[in-house]
């Protein structure tokens, strides 16, 4: 996050290929939230971009693609953006973790469940488990 950003706006993507869904796990640098700790990609939205480009921003830093193929799901809450983008083949072989994040990788949802998610990750996915679903199978 940077001080540009606007009203603590966030938006995120969930990412998925071949039925798995892309984290990110957080570094273990001091004073960081969450340290350690998976999540998907994303993050503030800077002053004067829409939700739609700070999140595809944020995918190009993070994971270093910006997907084709990329549908707003909605606004949970206020001022935070939720997306959904599915990795064409050609995009996953261009994946490469940005300077943000300790790792990145593939998971199935019963191997999510197993990691060590953020807090707000794991509300996510223990309330939204039947959006998940629907988005790796395709629906």
């Amino acid at each position: 996050m940077t001080s540009s950003q606007t009203s603590q706006q966030v938006a995120t993507a969930i990412v998925t290929y071949n039925g798995k869904v892309l984290l990110l796990q957080r570094d273990y640098n001091t004073g960081i939230k969450d340290p350690g700790m998976w999540q998907l990609p994303g993050g503030g939205v800077e002053e004067g971009e829409t939700p739609e480009q700070a999140v595809r921003r944020e995918m190009k830093e993070e994971i270093g693609v910006t997907p084709k193929n990329v549908r707003f799901l909605g606004e949970p809450q206020t001022g935070i953006f939720v997306y959904h983008a599915v990795l064409l083949p050609e995009e996953v072989a261009k994946i490469v973790k940005g300077d943000e994040g300790k790792d990145l990788s593939f998971f199935t949802l019963p191997e999510m469940e197993e990691l060590p998610l953020t807090k707000k990750l794991r509300t996510t996915l223990s309330v939204q488990k039947g959006l998940f679903e629907s988005l790796l199978e395709g629906v």
